[in-house]
């Protein structure tokens, strides 16, 4: 028997009149209209049968709900259909599990038989729970259920009025959830570039201990070797006494032979710069409209390059420093084959406007 439903009626005004059986709708239970669906579909049928065989009813309810589902829904005719609805209604199944709630079934019954009064009916007031489903869903982050929902709410009614306002918060809330991936990948790039970053100053800070404590080391050595050499020239060799005295043969004053071992040696000449090497402004300090200056040291090679800078001073500290050993480093003299010790300044000036 097929039997025209009003869900609506049944939330309205809380009564259903079956057969001569009335069914009060409790006002605490939030699916009042699926009650009275699944009611009006599996418990309705003439007045005599319903009271001839209330035990038989019982019965079959049950072992219809512990009958296993089908793995398709094109597998059941029309009266599974509306059994399975009804069903589903009874245990609040309005639109979940996907392929087993009411809605499901319902579709396939309007596929089967298009134009039956009470499938549409009933799609017609099972639209509201769609729809709140889709906003809870959404308020939940759960995209992908609000997506599933949305195409539901589309099968029932392709023209629903909550259709835009569900897609439109589907799509805000996929564009939001991108937008904070990609900030938080920005953010994680821009820890490991400050990690990096500071692992590169750390290494060139040892470096730079490193090489100002060999150059220590080595100037210690060559004044130790002066001195030797200064102590060395400063004894007067002993002269053997001659056997025959002979005035018109004398022998050097030790005092000029002193003066002459005493006399320094003539300071090696500056290589000749070749290759020049303009310091990088910081973005930082070119940013905030900073200037400054720094003074470095380095050993030139024998072969002109340039080794082991070091920091001596920089206004305002920390500012420059790394552009400045940099430039340092890039500097290229004439070779002369042996090694000179060297200061340069830097100045960073911002260019005029």
């Amino acid at each position: 028997m097929k039997v025209v439903t009003k869900p609506a009626r049944i939330v309205a005004a809380g009564l259903w009149a079956c057969g001569g059986m009335t069914i009060r709708a409790s006002a605490r239970v939030v699916f009042g209209a699926s009650v009275g669906l699944s009611v009006l579909l599996a418990g309705c049928g003439s007045g005599e049968s319903s009271k001839a065989q209330p035990a038989a009813s019982a019965q079959a309810e049950a072992a219809e709900a512990a009958a296993p589902l089908p793995p398709a829904l094109t597998e059941f005719d029309a009266d599974g259909l509306r059994a399975r609805a009804a069903q589903a209604l009874r245990e609040q199944r309005i639109h979940t599990p996907a392929g087993d709630s009411a809605v499901d079934y319902y579709l396939a019954l309007r596929d089967k038989e298009a134009g039956q009064i009470d499938v549409i009916s009933a799609l017609s007031e099972l639209q509201p729970y769609v729809v709140i489903a889709g906003e809870q869903a959404l308020l939940d982050d759960d995209l992908a259920e609000s997506r599933r929902l949305q195409d539901l709410l589309a099968r029932m009614d392709p023209q629903a009025p909550a259709l835009p306002r569900l897609r439109e918060g589907l799509r805000a809330a996929g564009a939001a959830r991108e937008r904070k991936a990609r900030e938080e990948t920005e953010r994680l790039m821009a820890e490991r570039s400050d990690a990096s970053a500071a692992r590169a100053v750390s290494a060139q800070r040892e470096r730079t201990a490193a090489a100002s404590t060999a150059m220590k080391a080595a100037a210690a050595a060559s004044a130790q070797a002066a001195d030797e050499a200064a102590a060395q020239a400063s004894t007067p060799a002993s002269t053997p006494a001659a056997p025959v005295p002979a005035p018109a043969v004398a022998a050097p004053p030790p005092v000029a032979a002193s003066a002459s071992a005493r006399s320094a040696p003539a300071a090696k000449p500056m290589p000749r710069l070749i290759a020049d090497a303009s310091p990088r402004y910081p973005l930082s300090a070119l940013n905030r409209r900073i200037e400054g200056s720094v003074e470095i040291s380095f050993t030139i090679q024998p072969d002109g390059r340039t080794s082991a800078p070091r920091l001596v001073s920089s206004q305002p500290a920390g500012v420059f420093d790394e552009a400045a050993l940099a430039a340092v480093s890039r500097l290229r003299f004439e070779a002369s084959g042996q090694a000179h010790a060297a200061r340069r300044t830097l100045n960073f000036k911002l260019p005029s406007r």
